[in-house]
């Protein structure tokens, strides 16, 4: 039922995880260091996407599921992805005898007040320490983890970055918000301009920030690169699509055509804007890669 398996007694936490935000992270370290103390294995369970998702509802993602997985990775010893078509029909019982004593071996069981699990969500932290006694599991629960009063949630990020907000919403992950994708060639309009860019393609699940000119560092050929990131639908050029375009203040030593680019986004400039003319909009790009300079050193 569990894509990996271990023998290993080990303290587990169970969540989605969307964004790894430090609410997550709290859990997560929790985890590891209970282990440690503990002589266990520490171990994420997570889905690839949220529940939700599944069942017809879904919400934009904050992460493509390969780099939350990741990120977790980072903060545990091992990850372990559900099936949630295979589990969602696991009683209390079952989840608990099957999985986390089955799969697992868990002496430890950190999570927050409000997790629910088993069919229906049936199962609360009571009925978990409940059924985990007779297997020596213990329940550990984390209060949430708050922000000027408010608890840290993947709903808030996802606002923050809807309103172009990434350096409230970088407060609230304890990193820059980041996009992934493929660089896919585009209509060369950067290049004619003097401005090349890299045109990234996107999971079309993950949630784009609002429209504009962000400041943003670029992973690719195992180097951080200064840049700026374009969001928006080039209204000058009468376009409709939207498009995501980095050009890199630091030209890459080869064509990124092809290549994985992860973008860290550090703040928004200004948001979109149609120009009269190519000189004027090449007039404004210089000037933003100005203020990107300025972020960024």
């Amino acid at each position: 039922m569990a894509s990996e398996l271990t023998n290993a007694a080990s303290a587990v936490t169970i969540g989605t995880f969307d964004g790894v935000h430090r609410g997550h992270q709290t859990l997560l370290d929790r985890t590891h260091d209970h282990a440690r103390a503990h002589g266990l294995t520490s171990v994420a369970l997570t889905f690839r996407r949220p529940p939700q998702n599944e069942l017809g509802h879904p919400k934009p993602l904050l992460l493509p599921p390969d780099e939350k997985l990741t990120l977790l990775g980072e903060h545990v010893d091992r990850v372990g992805v559900l099936e949630f078509q295979t589990i969602r029909w696991l009683a209390p019982e079952a989840f608990v005898d099957e999985i986390l004593h089955g799969a697992y071996d868990a002496r430890a069981v950190v999570t927050g007040a409000d997790f629910r699990f088993g069919r229906d969500r049936q199962g609360d932290v009571e009925t978990l320490r409940s059924l985990g006694e007779p297997y020596g599991m213990a329940v550990e629960i984390v209060e949430p983890v708050d922000e000027n009063g408010q608890a840290i949630s993947s709903t808030a990020i996802r606002q923050l970055l809807r309103e172009g907000d990434v350096r409230s919403a970088r407060g609230l992950l304890g990193r820059a918000p980041r996009l992934v994708g493929q660089v896919v060639s585009g209509a060369g309009e950067g290049k004619r301009l003097g401005y090349p860019t890299a045109n990234l393609h996107v999971d079309p699940e993950v949630l784009v920030p609002a429209d504009g000119i962000y400041a943003a560092w670029g992973h690719v050929h195992g180097r951080r690169r200064p840049g700026a990131l374009y969001i928006g639908k080039r209204p000058t050029y009468n376009a409709h699509d939207r498009s995501l375009e980095v050009h890199l203040l630091e030209p890459p030593e080869r064509s990124l055509r092809g290549t994985t680019l992860r973008v860290e986004l550090v703040e928004r400039i200004r948001g979109d804007a149609r120009f009269d003319s190519l000189d004027a909009l090449k007039a404004q790009i210089a000037a933003d890669l100005d203020d990107v300079r300025a972020i960024l050193t």
